[in-house]
């Protein structure tokens, strides 16, 4: 049985705008950095129990902030980072521009014959959520790690919540209601991959 955790688009420009700029500031602060913990998350979580630990990255992009081990593999996207950047070399906007989404299906055939798929990284309602269905689709046992996706840099500094171990859907649930609400929740996590609502249920 293969099972395979995908961890989308570790790049720069996506980690670093969950990081302080001033690293310094981890100290000042009595905060510990994330990378760290993420990649421990990563190891234990998944790496440990006998995942394959699949990064998926632009092909004009390298890998930022993840510890990649010798039996990890890297994926490519069909399409380069210029063309989903809405800013060009120079940092400025780009006129008129209309956002490129990388092949779904291509990524999960750079995967080979997955028997279980769990799906994390960047961004948990727009790519992790499209990867992942489009996974389902093709009927893939398909899971998201919403603890591992970039909602990652708030909730590890939550020590009464955040577990190195496992991720546990019901645990993020009663978390995420019991701070934002019931509404708020539905909203945002009430579709076919979270894992959240009753099979019969289920929407896209």
């Amino acid at each position: 049985m293969k099972k395979v955790f995908l961890y989308l688009y570790p790049i720069k420009e996506f980690t670093s705008m969950f990081l302080f700029h001033n690293d310094s500031l981890y100290d000042e602060l009595n905060i510990e950095r994330p990378l760290p913990i993420l990649n421990e998350a990563i190891d234990r979580r998944y790496r440990r129990k006998g995942y394959q630990i699949v990064f998926a990255l632009y092909p004009d992009r390298e890998l930022y902030g993840i510890e990649q081990e010798d039996e990890d593999k890297i994926i490519y996207a069909d399409i380069p980072f210029s063309e989903v950047n809405p800013y060009d070399e120079r940092g400025n906007a780009k006129e008129n521009f209309i956002p490129k989404y990388p092949s779904e299906d291509k990524l999960i055939e750079e995967l080979g014959a997955v028997d279980e798929l769990v799906v994390s990284g960047y961004h948990a309602s727009d790519c992790v959520k499209k990867v992942a269905y489009k996974a389902y689709q093709r009927g893939i046992n398909t899971s998201v790690d919403l603890d591992l996706t970039e909602l990652f840099f708030g909730l590890y500094k939550q020590k009464d919540y955040f577990d190195l171990e496992n991720y546990n859907p019901e645990r993020f649930k009663s978390y995420m209601i019991a701070k934002f609400g019931v509404e708020s929740f539905d909203r945002d996590y009430a579709t076919l991959i979270y894992d959240f609502i009753k099979q019969s249920d289920k929407q896209i």
